[in-house]
């Protein structure tokens, strides 16, 4: 019964040094408040990654969206393209045949029926017949073969179809920019990953020169993912 008695008072002293920091050694203190340090930076580190992730899926999704909208826009345009070259050789196939039998009345002397067929000539055919004419095809073997071959002969429809042409090389080129600045940003939620990872094992290892190292390369993996992706335009 007295040694139980005697041994009281050493476990109360045990309980109380272990409950007063002041009493623990000082190595225990530094061990203590480095494991809240890296606690600390971990937790920033991973809250900057997980901000970081959430922005690059939001810009990648916005990235598509504009891709989506150009590919459309280059879909309408080839279609319009496709629409305008179509009645741009219609028409000059008419005018062929207009040119045609207006040549034939000439060669056959036959004034009146040429110069009622010339009269009719829808433009830009008339316009480029008299240009052709100028330059004496019946006997100059250097003058365009037909009118169709003059700078005068100008088809709205094929001027028509060369914008929309443009239009169709525009949006793809954004098109492909579009899908170019989406897959960066993909990388990037790859590369936050990798910060998550760092940081999230750091501080689980019983030797804290790893802990430290983790949580350096998680801080150096997301401090040059930052300085990169801000040089990448957003949507």
């Amino acid at each position: 019964m007295t040694e139980v008695t005697k041994a009281e008072p050493e476990i109360a002293s045990l309980a109380q040094a272990s409950a007063d920091p002041s009493a623990r050694t000082p190595t225990s203190q530094r061990a203590e408040g480095l494991s809240r340090v890296i606690e600390l930076a971990s937790a920033v580190l991973m809250a900057g990654a997980t901000i970081a992730t959430a922005w690059c899926g939001y810009q990648s999704a916005r990235w598509n969206g504009r891709q989506a909208a150009h590919t459309a826009l280059a879909s309408t345009a080839v279609v319009r393209t496709a629409k305008f070259i179509n009645l741009a050789e219609q028409k000059s196939s008419l005018h062929a045949q207009l040119f045609g039998q207006w040549v034939a009345a000439v060669i056959a002397d036959n004034t009146a029926l040429a110069d009622f067929l010339f009269k009719r000539f829808p433009e830009p055919l008339k316009a480029a017949t008299t240009a052709w004419r100028a330059t004496q095809p019946f006997t100059n073997p250097a003058a365009p073969a037909t009118p169709l071959d003059m700078p005068e002969y100008a088809l709205e429809e094929m001027a028509a179809a060369a914008r929309w042409e443009e239009t169709v090389v525009k949006e793809y080129e954004l098109f492909n920019r579009a899908n170019e600045m989406a897959d960066r940003y993909l990388i990037f939620t790859i590369i936050y990953a990798c910060v998550l990872f760092f940081a999230g094992i750091s501080g689980k290892f019983k030797w804290r020169a790893i802990d430290v190292t983790m949580l350096v390369m998680a801080g150096l993996v997301l401090l040059i993912g930052l300085g990169v992706m801000i040089t990448i335009p957003v949507a």
